[in-house]
């Protein structure tokens, strides 16, 4: 028999395999049965046809049924989901965005000695010209205090209330309640199980994430999601959790979520209205947001299950290694966009028995120690090591000021030079937002570059400069100092000369200046840093700090301004660096610099572009 390619899965490659063996097919006296036959011009090619396309369904049948069994190489979403569940990864449904409110109620009817606001109370906002409604997930009760009923800090959480009631017919394991919403936040579930119809006898359940703690009365639930993608419930054995009983009723509360369409910058100043009355008395029509909502996400897409499943897999559920404590916190706390963990001996200085935890929000810069105390105490209290103590430090940042000149040719382009502006601001923003704004994630300048040359032939080339800056926030009318664990790092090699800061206010012999700050240069490795007049640049205070250009470093011993200058909350020093990609670390982020200019204090502003036309 003649050798044939098997292999070739293409329609076309396997109706040429098929004409070839009918074109060299013998009969037993070796005679060509088709000799002289035009396949292409015969009835026959449509058998042909019919053949190879039933050869490359089944080819390709066989194939996605081989891809969907692992899980890197699954391509539909429910099938990384079944594969994850069997490494005991649930993805993680939307993520409702939360919001911080304060505020007084009027004298109460009554004037009763606590006041309680319900459960589920509705809180209004408008984001994008939509509204939305928060509420809070549990019931409030303050008492007055010099006879003023103010709720203070209550947590309001988006989504729109929903409940299920359930009937159990087959008690155990097999049978699943599934919750009828794609778009649930499987944070705000709350399940009680009631006795029966006429036993009004309640029970609280909550979620089970550690079976070796579990007994055969504990009270808890488990979720998974099924290849719809719905969330189901359901309840133990008798052996591994409580089971239920025949006539329980299963009653679910849960919020539906609209996910990250409602984070808000905490820029921008965001008012809830509360549509129920309290004791009686209507709230003020504008409560204004303490901490604005955030943390909204969408669900696990296919690769972060992709990615997440295999981690959480490796660590048991314990926190022993920092891959570990990484794994466990994305997977049980997916309010922050980014983890970093490094065990105490790697840090500087060395803080032994002790595992450090950096943690980046989706909005704004830290996270509020609210938030790492519930992460400590409600996520890692129960898996990690009795000797070794989790400590939260704050992501150190890196800010980028960006200048970019673009060469454009408009004979070459459909658009003007100010919609090739606006589309290069896009394309810096994304590189910015998509590859950057995590730990460990570094700056590569032929990257971005390349990425704006692509964005239209008329662009023929691109030259970007750039500064970077931390900021510093001194107490006003005190101490500070910058030396030690408090030295500035800028994580990369800076060019002497080039550091200079923002102004600010600094008293001289008993007068107040307008002041900044600029490196003198002594040699190529290390300098010192005067304080000078803002107007004549006339030298202040001489070496009032140091810099180790090659280290990257700043150091003050004491800097005490006496003031910001009008809206200014820090302090910011610029400087250039030697290379052109800017390096990140462990407990460093790299974010483009969101400032506008501001002569009046030297501030840069933090993204300019150019279109020059050629």
């Amino acid at each position: 028999m003649a050798n044939y390619r098997l292999s070739e899965l293409d329609f076309d490659e396997i109706k040429i395999n098929l004409k070839q063996f009918l074109t060299n097919y013998r009969d037993k006296d070796n005679n060509l049965v088709f000799k002289d036959y035009d396949f292409d011009a015969s009835s026959i090619s449509i058998l042909l046809d019919l053949l190879a396309y039933n050869t490359h369904y089944n080819a390709y049948f066989a194939n996605m049924v081989a891809n969907e069994m692992f899980l890197d190489s699954a391509v539909k979403r429910e099938s990384a989901v079944s594969i994850a569940k069997h490494l005991g990864y649930t993805p993680l449904s939307y993520r409702s965005a939360r919001a911080t409110v304060s505020f007084t109620v009027p004298t109460p009817d009554g004037v009763p000695g606590t006041l309680t606001m319900p459960k589920y109370s509705p809180f209004t906002t408008t984001i994008n010209d939509t509204r939305y409604t928060f509420v809070n997930l549990d019931a409030v009760t303050i008492r007055p205090t010099n006879g003023e009923y103010r709720f203070d800090n209550v947590e309001i959480v988006e989504g729109q209330p929903l409940s299920y009631t359930y009937r159990v017919d087959v008690s155990g394991p097999d049978e699943k309640y599934t919750i009828p919403n794609k778009n649930i936040d499987t944070t705000t579930l709350r399940v009680t199980v009631q006795n029966s119809y006429t036993d009004l006898t309640s029970y609280t359940y909550t979620q089970a994430d550690n079976l070796s703690a579990l007994t055969p009365e504990s009270k808890v639930f488990f979720l998974e999601e099924n290849p719809s993608g719905y969330f189901e419930i359901f309840f133990g054995d008798g052996i591994v959790g409580k089971k239920l009983l025949p006539r329980n009723l299963v009653k679910i509360d849960y919020l539906i979520s609209s996910g990250d369409v409602c984070n808000v910058s905490g820029d921008i100043t965001q008012t809830f209205t509360l549509g129920a009355t309290i004791g009686g008395q209507t709230v003020a029509s504008s409560i204004v947001a303490s901490v604005n909502s955030t943390g909204g996400d969408t669900a696990d897409t296919i690769e972060k299950i992709k990615f997440k499943a295999p981690r959480f897999l490796s660590s048991f559920n314990r926190a022993v290694t920092a891959n570990d404590y990484k794994a466990i916190i994305e997977a049980n706390y997916p309010l922050v966009e980014s983890v970093a963990v490094w065990g105490g001996e790697e840090n500087d200085p060395p803080i032994y028995g002790k595992v450090i935890i950096s943690l980046k929000p989706y909005r704004g810069y830290v996270v509020s120690d609210a938030t790492k105390n519930q992460i400590k105490n409600d996520v890692l209290n129960d898996k990690k090591m009795m000797s070794i103590q989790p400590e939260f430090v704050d992501p150190q940042y890196l800010y980028v000021t960006v200048d970019n000149k673009i060469k454009f040719d408009p004979k070459n382009s459909r658009y003007t030079a100010p919609q090739i502006e606006v589309l290069v601001r896009a394309k810096i923003i994304e590189y910015f937002t998509t590859d950057l704004q995590q730990f460990n994630k570094s700056f590569y300048y032929s990257k971005l570059s390349k990425a704006i040359d692509s964005i239209d032939p008329s662009i023929i080339g691109n030259v970007t400069a750039f500064k970077i800056h931390k900021r510093i926030t001194p107490v006003i009318g005190a101490e500070n100092g910058y030396s030690g664990s408090s030295v500035i790092k800028f994580a990369n090699k800076l060019i002497s000369g080039s550091i200079i800061s923002t102004a600010f206010y600094y008293t001289v012999n008993n007068v107040v200046k307008t002041a900044y700050l600029k490196d003198v240069i002594t040699n190529a490795t290390t300098s010192t840093i005067d304080l000078l007049d803002f107007y004549t640049d006339e030298i202040l205070v001489s070496g009032i700090g140091s810099v180790n250009y090659t280290g990257g470093e700043v150091t003050f011993v004491s800097l005490n301004p006496t003031g910001y200058i009008e809206n200014a909350l820090d302090i910011r020093i610029y400087s250039k660096i030697e290379e052109l990609d800017i390096t990140s670390a462990k407990d460093v982020i790299i974010v483009i610099d969101d400032g506008t200019l501001y002569t009046n204090s030297k501030r840069l502003a933090g993204l300019t572009v150019t279109v020059n036309t050629v």
